[in-house]
């Protein structure tokens, strides 16, 4: 078999002649290399030829940092795409984490706008707020609605002493009186209220507490910081059912009915509410028939918690 050669800069198979390897080199016939016999002298090109540079052969690739595999996601298969998380250039970094809560800030903010840490004196600013407790309620308020209370008392008492006068049995005037009452603490002591805190820390709280009768049930909270924003609006509640009783009224009570219709059917009704998904309503804060203290509920919920108004008051 001819004994060949390999190209010492293309990598070309060559032939070496039948009178063995020439002493001034073997020319390789597809870069015009001169390969030498001896390998310890450097090739050399003919005059008037180009020399190439030699390809680099690629040696075995460095080992990866345990850190920086760690990062690499599962899909990581090629150049394109190595694993690791995408960087922005340095001209493009427009923020920085907080070096005390971690949150995003101005990268030329000194003071965090989130906690108040000042990165150069390396000391968190105490900040104060003015404090706020306004508390409101569902219609009436409790004192006018305890008021009118008290004055069906009177009516009951009155109507207990001219029932006995006539001759009525005691135990079933009582059970009247008794049923009388027990229903007049319910339509007028059956209501909500709404209460909005914040102290000097800026710490805020939102309650709301039912009373059934006047008594107070337990207060509770609303988890504010769940939502969006803070939502005005008007609605209208009336239904066929509103309809119906107002029909069912008219020919045999017609004040009460013209009340029904003036209090349910025809009065307006606006909420104060938190939002969620670009502006919806989730949790209210007020629904009623007086659109300043809706709106009043409104501004304060934004100034105390901070969320914004995404609807126009």
């Amino acid at each position: 078999m001819r004994p060949t050669i390999t190209c010492t800069a293309c990598g070309t198979v060559l032939g070496v002649p039948q009178g063995g390897m020439p002493k001034d080199g073997l020319s390789c016939n597809w870069c015009g290399y001169i390969n030498l016999p001896s390998s310890e002298l450097a090739p050399t090109s003919k005059p008037g030829t180009s020399r190439p540079t030699p390809v680099a052969v690629a040696g075995p690739a460095a080992p990866v940092p345990a850190e920086e595999q760690a990062m690499r996601h599962r899909w990581a298969d090629d150049e394109d795409d190595n694993g690791l998380p995408y960087v922005l250039p340095p001209d493009e970094v427009k923020t920085r984490k907080c070096q005390e809560c971690g949150k995003d800030i101005d990268l030329l903010a000194v003071v965090c706008v989130h906690c108040g840490f000042d990165a150069a004196a390396k000391t968190k600013a105490e900040r104060t707020y003015q404090p706020i407790d306004r508390t409101w309620e569902a219609g009436w308020p409790f004192e006018r609605r305890l008021a009118v209370f008290l004055v069906f008392q009177a009516m009951n008492l009155l109507t207990l002493v001219i029932t006995l006068a006539g001759g009525e049995g005691l135990p079933v005037t009582m059970f009247g009186v008794v049923f009388a009452v027990a229903l007049q603490a319910f339509v007028l002591g059956t209501y909500e209220s709404l209460r909005i805190r914040r102290n000097k820390k800026g710490q805020a709280e939102i309650t709301t507490t039912w009373r059934v009768g006047f008594i107070p049930r337990p207060a509770k909270k609303v988890t504010w910081r769940e939502h969006e924003g803070v939502a005005f609006g008007h609605y209208d509640p009336t239904g066929l059912s509103d309809w119906w009783i107002f029909l069912i009224l008219l020919p045999w009570f017609i004040i009460p009915a013209i009340l029904w219709w003036w209090f349910v059917i025809r009065a307006d009704r606006f909420f104060a509410a938190l939002a969620r998904d670009r502006g919806y309503p989730e949790t209210y804060l007020y629904r009623g028939m007086s659109e300043p203290q809706a709106k009043e509920v409104c501004q304060v919920t934004t100034d105390v918690t901070g969320l914004p108004l995404v609807t126009p008051l």
